[in-house]
């Protein structure tokens, strides 16, 4: 009797030790992607640029493209991967400034500024 007691506690810890770490698996698999959002500043470096056109490029092929809101902020949630990020004002092909964050490898909640070039 002993036997079947013992061998009855190990077999329901064991089904409790899946079930924790297929919830933890569960879990870590359905977490957002990270946030990689960007504020766009003009020309010194002093004030956000509203409307502001936002590419985000990996391998060379846009995987995002976006505007900057009232306070310069391009928000957007993207996978883990090396991203060429440029920005445009006013939109391509009526630009006069650009700037860009090249080669960014973005595995978090990111928040980077680009400062705006002068007009050319």
């Amino acid at each position: 009797m002993k036997k079947i007691i013992i061998s009855t506690v190990i077999v329901l810890a064991a089904i409790a030790t899946f079930a924790v770490n297929e919830t933890i698996s569960s879990k870590a698999n359905s977490d957002p992607l990270p946030a990689f959002n960007i504020r766009v500043m003009q020309y010194g470096g002093t004030s956000p640029q509203i409307n502001a056109q936002v590419l985000y490029k990996v391998g060379g092929s846009i995987v995002y493209e976006g505007e900057t809101d009232a306070n310069g902020w391009c928000y957007i949630t993207l996978a883990t991967a090396t991203y060429d990020v440029y920005v445009y004002y006013p939109a391509k092909p009526n630009d006069g400034q650009s700037g860009s964050l090249l080669g960014y490898y973005h595995d978090s909640n990111d928040n980077e500024t680009i400062v705006l070039g002068p007009n050319y």
